[in-house]
């Protein structure tokens, strides 16, 4: 089974491969234990469903063949030679491990990397592939590439994020129509408990996902990433609801729209 903890890592391309199920802009690759192509889920030990997102997103997850997700993998080109979106590894009880970005090959942007407990080990900053600051959670210290130290733990950063929080105190957050409720309502009238998750859990089975979406300036919901994986049916009928729900208020800062984080944990339940 492929590894988790590679940072990054084009793990393979699809050339050369048969699909074990196609449908329009899905297919589904199906892999033994040493990676060789096992022609059937029931010979695998893992598998991977590529999604055509659009002309220039294809993304790749990669899953236990009865349990959660492993990794996924975002490509520009169908040959899946172009790394470009988000890529996100998971420990083997389907928790996010780590995750960031990469635009054009290369990595771009925050890139996360998490303790077993789910909480922050490390996060480190890309521009255009080129490493600029890396954090350590556990020290609360930042290194810059120039070699330059931040405490974080020091007054005067301290004051400073004071005073950078009172400068945004104005800052309200996206809302669905209806608030907390009507997003509640939106979720228990879309849900549905897949047959599949059914089938693999049993009866009274219950399974959490959890989700990070962002709300965009525009009050949609985008860059969805599974937080928290259970098992592929239960993870895609999450991202479907969201990118089924309707739009948003978007979050405002100075009168402004904004883009704002959000995380959602959605339970399913096999009666």
């Amino acid at each position: 089974m492929p590894s988790n903890k590679p940072i990054f890592l084009i793990a393979f391309l699809c050339s050369g491969l048969t699909a074990m199920s196609q449908n329009g802009n899905e297919a589904f690759f199906a892999f033994r234990e040493d990676g060789s192509p096992a022609g059937s889920l029931n010979r695998a030990a893992y598998f991977m469903h590529r999604v055509k997102e659009n002309d220039t997103t294809y993304v790749c997850r990669f899953y236990q063949t009865t349990g959660p997700m492993i990794k996924c993998e975002t490509y520009k080109d169908e040959n899946l030679s172009i790394p470009h979106g988000r890529f996100a590894w998971y420990n083997k009880t389907g928790s996010l491990d780590s995750t960031g970005l990469v635009k054009n090959a290369k990595k771009d942007g925050y890139w996360e990397f998490r303790k077993p407990d789910g909480s922050m080990n490390m996060s480190i900053f890309f521009e255009n592939g080129k490493h600029v600051w890396t954090r350590n959670f556990t020290t609360n210290i930042t290194t810059y590439a120039d070699g330059r130290i931040l405490d974080l733990n020091s007054k005067s950063y301290k004051d400073s994020i004071a005073a950078i929080v009172d400068a945004i105190a104005d800052k309200k957050p996206a809302e669905f129509k209806g608030g907390l409720k009507g997003w509640s309502n939106y979720i228990e009238k879309t849900l549905q408990t897949p047959g599949r998750f059914s089938g693999i859990a049993g009866r009274g089975a219950r399974g959490r996902v959890v989700v990070s979406f962002t709300i965009d300036t525009e009050g949609r919901a985008t860059d969805m990433y599974i937080d928290h994986s259970v098992e592929w049916s239960v993870d895609m009928e999450t991202i479907r609801i969201l990118k089924e729900s309707p739009r948003w208020s978007p979050a405002m800062q100075n009168g402004k729209p904004v883009i704002y984080r959000h995380k959602q944990s959605v339970t399913f339940v096999v009666s």
